[in-house]
């Protein structure tokens, strides 16, 4: 038997026949013919879909066909890896950050006020104390998280989180 990851399953069970096929030997059926009748297939249907099925260790055939539950529990450990989180973040900004960045890059602003302010702190930490910034320079550094970099702004403003005067921007 080859490992099978959750793509691979999925792929599997992702055929109506080959799905039938093992929800039928789940079932109980031991046979080709009483997977036929439990799956509502032809017998040649079932005998098409069982070669991948035992293949990949999903079926076994051994005094009768048996669904093999070990690839499924190997593909429920196997889970894509962690979304990168954004860097520099402190283990309270993770925990929030890590709902709302996907590639480094944030895919939307929290509706709730707590993460909202979670993460604009976050953004404002991008920015050094008692440096003044340019709009174009606030707006970079800015879009490197997200495309909307004029909103994160004004959001940052209005947190208070940076100050504005005469387009030069500072953290408070």
């Amino acid at each position: 038997m080859c490992a099978v990851t959750a793509a691979t399953l999925t792929g599997l069970l992702g055929d109506e026949d080959r799905l039938r096929v093992v929800a039928a030997i789940a079932l109980g059926a031991r046979t080709i013919d009483d997977v036929a009748r439990t799956g509502g297939l032809a017998p040649g249907e079932v005998r098409r879909a069982l070669p991948r099925l035992i293949a990949a260790g999903v079926v076994e055939d051994r005094n009768g066909l048996r669904v093999d539950l070990a690839p499924f529990r190997d593909a429920a450990r196997d889970r894509p890896p962690r979304r990168r989180e954004l860097p520099g973040a402190t283990p309270e900004q993770a925990r929030v950050l890590r709902n709302f960045v996907e590639n480094g890059r944030l895919k939307a602003l929290p509706v709730r006020a707590s993460q909202r302010r979670v993460v604009l702190e976050y953004l404002a930490a991008r920015f050094d104390e008692g440096i003044d910034y340019a709009e174009p320079e606030v707006n970079d550094r800015l879009g490197q998280f997200h495309e909307d970099y004029a909103s994160l702004r004004r959001c940052l403003v209005d947190e208070g989180l940076l100050t504005r005067t005469a387009g030069v921007y500072r953290r408070t």
